[in-house]
């Protein structure tokens, strides 16, 4: 067996072109963690990150062992069993991926740990899938890791071969300006490229990494990947029946088909023919598998913490698959937003307060628009901002939305 898994291993290796660019999470990672798992939605670029691990400190199959939750021989055979034998052959480092699509991964994770203390392990999973689970619980064995998509700041190293760094809120807030001026010269001398273009270009297809693989089936590969987190990816993690597939889905698009989206539960279980319970539950899965955002009210009461007070699809991309798919005019007010959301829903507490757009930790106010947007809103609020589309450069308290994009 172990013997067919490492040919297997092989054969991916070769078949895959493992690029140089590395995300910002990989030196991250304490690769040197007894067990740790890296979480994301599908085609954030998991398992690029695990196979240039293993390129990079190992290349050798019979030292480091990559699997797949999901493969034939590997669900015909107990994970724990194929780990012991490639422990006692002289393995060192078990790579699982898509562990999630293995039944009960929880409690064989949980074998492998107890009892091949020598033996490292490293997974990916997805985003929804529950590390803390009955009496498997792996929260304390495992170091967990989560990868969002590209940033802004990620998709313009690897389109034009640059090194930008990433910037706190704050350093972004305090010296804005400079900030931007920097990013523009270092932009212009790659054949004159404009960072606004390239702002375009990463709210359409920038988000998800397999964009390199061509523009032209981007958004056919990113349909298939929907319908692979709808059928498969929920379905590895949640108990669901068909029915509720088909109510997640139709949630989605009803969710991308407005602008905004108003929440109103018992609309939503209306429409769909089923329970507000349901839909409260179908929003979760939906937000843990990183089709959408929930942001909820600003120092809301207990009683109004589990309805959100905006729903967004996840990332801008979304937007425009989803509207190719269903023909409606994409609205760019919605666009900015959910730009604005994603970039810092990876780092920073984020909710949505009564007279702005976004509030962050609790201190940072700001207004979402294009350029002629007007500070209106912000009267007698400190700490307030505008961050406006269309524009290269600030000035004081308005910056441009683009360095949202330098967070991570």
């Amino acid at each position: 067996m172990l013997n067919k898994l490492i040919n297997t291993h092989l054969g991916i290796i070769s078949d895959l072109e493992i690029p140089n660019f590395h995300r910002f999470l990989f030196n991250k990672v304490e690769w040197n963690s007894k067990a740790l798992a890296i979480i994301g939605a599908r085609g954030t670029g998991k398992t690029t990150m695990l196979l240039q691990h293993y390129k990079e400190n190992f290349n050798d199959p019979n030292k480091c062992l990559y699997i797949l939750g999901d493969d034939g021989d590997v669900l015909n055979t107990k994970i724990s069993i194929i780990a012991k034998e490639f422990y006692l052959k002289g393995g060192q480092v078990l790579i699982i991926d898509e562990v999630h699509k293995y039944p009960n991964w929880n409690q064989e994770i949980k074998n492998i740990y107890d009892k091949l203390p020598k033996l490292q392990l490293i997974i990916s999973g997805s985003s929804n899938i529950n590390i803390i689970k009955e009496k498997y619980d792996l929260s304390r064995r495992l170091a967990t890791y989560h990868l969002p998509g590209l940033s802004f700041r990620e998709y313009i190293n690897l389109e034009l071969n640059l090194k930008f760094e990433s910037y706190t809120i704050k350093k972004i807030l305090d010296n804005h300006l400079q900030i931007s001026q920097e990013i523009k010269t270092k932009i212009a001398k790659k054949n004159n490229f404009k960072i606004l273009q390239l702002f375009n270009n990463y709210l359409k297809h920038g988000y998800y990494p397999y964009y390199r693989e061509g523009l032209t089936t981007f958004f056919s590969k990113l349909q298939n990947s929907l319908d692979k987190i709808l059928y498969e990816d929920i379905p590895a993690s949640f108990n669901v029946n068909t029915t509720s597939i088909v109510n997640l889905k139709k949630l989605l698009y009803l969710i991308g088909a407005s602008h905004p989206f108003t929440v109103e539960i018992a609309s939503i279980a209306k429409t769909l023919g089923t329970s507000r319970n349901s839909v409260y539950e179908y929003l979760d899965y939906l937000t843990r598998a990183e089709l959408l955002i929930s942001a909820h009210a600003s120092g809301g009461a207990a009683k109004t913490v589990r309805k959100p007070a905006k729903l967004y699809l996840n990332n801008s991309n979304l937007y425009y698959g989803i509207g190719k798919t269903m023909a409606f005019e994409n609205k760019i007010g919605t666009i900015r937003e959910t730009f604005a959301f994603n970039q810092l829903t990876n780092n920073y507490q984020i909710s949505v307060p009564n007279k702005t757009d976004i509030l962050v930790d609790n201190t940072y106010y700001f207004e979402i628009g294009g350029s002629n947007k007007d500070f209106s809103q912000l009267r007698d609020l400190k700490k307030s901002y505008i961050l406006s589309d269309n524009i290269e450069f600030g000035y004081e308290k308005r910056l441009p939305l683009y360095l949202l994009g330098f967070l991570y």
